[in-house]
């Protein structure tokens, strides 16, 4: 039997775990043995400018993650090693190992021999529309839900609940209004994309660690051109972003996404509750 409180968090990106991080902050600080799953290197996002030219984006992201996932108390991330696909006019049509592109069955054998291996008793990915329907999050939430089912030969050593991230549908508009359209996923129709509360199993309150989402947050220099000053501290040009991502990083919200065993209670209080 697998210990009780361990959780693997499978995600697209490097910055993808920021919209998680409270939850990863306080089952660390519960003890749990919290493991990060990153599906690629994030090397096609777009480089702030304030860093320069990088030569190995790739490399830059990984460290970048290492160290928010160091600032969120949790262990080093692992790496599935897909490429990341881009997307619009970045998207990477040709390239076989991109995420998006791969063969599904070959994202989901990978997943799910980390779960055999690590034998986490709770799976957290991506909600179905990947957030803002970014190729990379919803394949890696088609391949994760699919390993998820799939692990069942496992026995007990089975992950027992698998939740999705989402965005309450309140938060979501908030958050898409304060960006001033500088929000990926400005233009989405929170209808469509955003849950509204009666199909949300758990909301965590990620307020007390919104200052550590921040440190995470500027540890993704490359992403968002933030460093633990300019977060103290705003610019006139960080400040618009970190007002933004304000009430997103306040309250978590994730989905049922399956479940080995009946659910104790509606909502859920934690991830482990009546296992």
């Amino acid at each position: 039997m697998p210990p009780i409180s361990s959780v693997l968090a499978v995600l697209a990106h490097p910055d993808d775990e920021l919209f998680v991080a409270g939850m990863l902050a306080h089952l660390a600080t519960s003890s749990a043995q919290v493991t990060l799953l990153c599906g690629t290197r994030g090397e096609i996002g777009k480089v702030h400018p304030s860093l320069g030219h990088v030569g190995d984006v790739a490399k830059l992201r990984s460290e970048e993650l290492r160290l928010s996932c160091a600032r969120l108390g949790i262990g080093e991330p692992r790496f599935l090693g897909f490429h990341d696909s881009g997307r619009g006019d970045t998207l990477q049509r040709d390239d076989p190992h991109a995420l998006a592109i791969a063969d599904m069955r070959k994202v989901e054998a990978a997943i799910r021999e980390v779960i055999r291996e690590l034998q986490p008793r709770v799976i957290i990915t991506h909600d179905p529309h990947g957030g803002y329907y970014h190729p990379d999050h919803v394949a890696l939430q088609r391949a994760t839900t699919a390993a998820f089912f799939s692990s069942g030969g496992l026995g007990h050593a089975a992950p027992a609940r698998l939740f999705y991230a989402a965005i309450e549908h309140g938060t979501f508009v908030r958050f898409v209004g304060a960006s001033g359209g500088r929000s990926p996923a400005t233009g989405l129709d929170p209808d469509v994309y955003a849950p509204t509360p009666e199909v949300i199993a758990l909301t965590f309150d990620a307020r007390p660690y919104v200052t550590r989402k921040f440190a995470a947050m500027a540890a993704h220099r490359s992403a968002f051109g933030l460093t633990e000053e300019t977060v103290r501290v705003p610019t006139p040009e960080t400040a618009p972003m970190l007002r933004a991502f304000g009430p997103v990083f306040e309250r978590e919200d994730y989905l049922l996404g399956g479940a080995r065993g009946p659910i104790p209670s509606w909502p859920l209080k934690d991830v482990f509750e009546g296992l």
